[in-house]
């Protein structure tokens, strides 16, 4: 605590306060942009803080981050196409509560699952910031490769009922991720002379693709798009409000979410996207109920959600204490620490004790702040489920489309996502699950680099993934996951075999 109040005089200034705000407001418009994405906007945001105090321009940065992460899941509830990649997970039960006119309960759900476990993630960095870097440099290739392993293995959770196609749908998603430039030789694989496949499939373009782009054919598919809705829709209706019931399912999933979350967070290279899809699995996995999940369970939205933004604060740990970014936004990051002068580091915390006890606090008052402007905003995004899908879907695919050409400034990239929304319209109609192939394509490269580099350093000799303790724990939870999903399939083919025999005749 003495710590802390030293960092009191850093974040007391109006400046601060009105960048957070700013920030958090421009993130969460950004995240929920299909197409733009929260690197993209830290990047752009980054000159205007070299001209602020250092505690102010990072606190403009941070507000981008929280509210970014966040800002996904807003599209991703409401009409299917989630902002961020993160956010698909969302849409799986977040979107299918909209359709049955509870769009107000999926949103505060999304909205207080981040903000708790980024309050959780806080903590954990305020409190534990050494000892879990420390614990994040333990995680070396084999244990990468064990845990890509063992989130893989959550294809089989959200396939359930339909597992052959969800392993081909994830099949897909990791022949998709080794397109463009070998990882580790440099060399070019599967670009077939085109030089934009340099650097691989745009993942941009593969979300909204599948989601916005497939989402609208189904729709002039079906006629769907004749539906009118009116009428205005209010949070305080009793279908958009969260009981006990809905907050005595979530509350365990958030917490385990926000721990594993944080943890994910702190290990360099996984990012939000990862722990999403891991704790939604888990908590599909774990669940008494795992029939509920895709069918709009809010403990799918809390899941999803907690795991996503669990991982803000916790990105910082080795950027703090190592000088280590732990993803491309703390990495942007940290060219805003130089130019302050502020090398991240041990020293940081000996040299600049006030800054950095001032910089914990700032990123306390951040989650306050996302919750008021979180809450506020959704009063406006809420009305977008009135909005007729003649005008939403056209207005979703122009932004999708600047999106991406902005991003990217590659008009290859928009046919990508063209491409993309065909197969996922094709994939909708013959069953095959969406989820699994952005797993598979998340995690390809993970689990590329992995095995080849701990193959590297065992010189041939896999046993290193069994030797070290937490690679084996890892893959120990990866069998333990194929063995009860085997089992409830197991089971479940037999409940389906007796109700058919008790049937009567007829």
């Amino acid at each position: 605590m003495d710590f802390l109040l030293q960092g009191i005089p850093e974040v007391a200034s109006i400046q601060v306060f009105l960048m957070l705000s700013l920030g958090l407001v421009v993130g969460i418009v950004i995240g929920s942009i299909p197409g733009l994405n929260v690197p993209l906007a830290v990047a752009i945001a980054l000159p205007i803080t070299f001209n602020v105090e250092p505690i102010a321009g990072l606190a403009m940065l941070v507000g981008i981050y929280k509210g970014g992460t966040y800002g996904g899941s807003l599209t991703a509830v409401l009409i299917n196409v989630p902002g961020t990649p993160a956010a698909a997970a969302t849409a799986i039960d977040g979107n299918e509560l909209t359709r049955q006119g509870k769009a107000g309960k999926a949103l505060k759900m999304s909205l207080y699952a981040s903000v708790i476990a980024e309050f959780v993630s806080d903590i954990a960095l305020i409190a534990f910031a050494v000892p879990m870097a420390v614990f994040a440099l333990r995680i070396g290739p084999p244990e990468s490769f064990s845990l890509g392993i063992f989130a893989l293995t959550l294809v089989g959770v959200l396939s359930q009922g339909n597992m052959v196609k969800g392993l081909i749908a994830a099949a897909m998603g990791l022949f998709l991720s080794t397109f463009g430039v070998d990882p580790l030789s440099g060399e070019f694989r599967l670009t077939f002379g085109f030089r934009q496949l340099s650097g691989g499939w745009s993942f941009i373009a593969l979300v909204i693709g599948v989601f916005a782009i497939a989402e609208a054919l189904s729709i002039l598919e079906t006629s769907l798009a004749r539906r009118e809705r009116k009428g205005a829709l209010k949070l305080s209706d009793p279908d958009h409000c969260l009981d006990r019931d809905d907050w005595r399912r979530s509350l365990p999933v958030i917490g385990r979410s926000s721990l594993i979350g944080v943890f994910i967070g702190a290990v360099p290279g996984l990012g939000s996207a990862v722990s999403a899809y891991l704790n939604y699995g888990l908590s599909r996995s774990l669940s008494r109920e795992p029939e509920r999940f895709g069918k709009g369970a809010i403990e799918g939205v809390a899941a999803a959600e907690a795991g996503n933004n669990a991982v803000t604060s916790s990105t910082f740990v080795p950027l703090l204490t190592l000088g280590i970014p732990g993803d491309v936004i703390t990495a942007i990051m940290l060219g805003a620490f130089i130019a302050h002068g502020l090398i991240p580091g041990p020293a940081l915390f000996e040299q600049q004790g006030p800054f950095v006890a001032g910089f914990f606090l700032m990123i306390v008052a951040a989650s306050a702040l996302h919750l008021v402007i979180g809450r506020l905003g959704m009063y406006a995004f809420i009305q977008t489920a009135r909005v007729s899908n003649p005008v939403l879907f056209p207005a979703v695919l122009v932004l999708g489309v600047t999106g991406i050409f902005v991003s990217t400034s590659s008009y290859f990239d928009v046919y990508v996502m063209v491409g993309f929304g065909v197969m996922g319209y094709l994939m909708n109609r013959l069953g095959f699950p969406i989820a699994p192939l952005l797993i598979g394509f998340i995690l390809g490269p993970l689990i590329e680099v992995g095995l080849r580099q701990a193959a590297i350093m065992g010189r041939g000799d896999l046993t290193i993934f069994l030797t070290r303790p937490i690679s084996a724990m890892f893959l120990a939870c990866a069998v333990l996951t194929i063995v009860v999903v085997g089992w409830r399939e197991y089971a479940d083919r037999r409940k389906r075999m007796e109700r058919q025999k008790e049937e009567p005749l007829t």
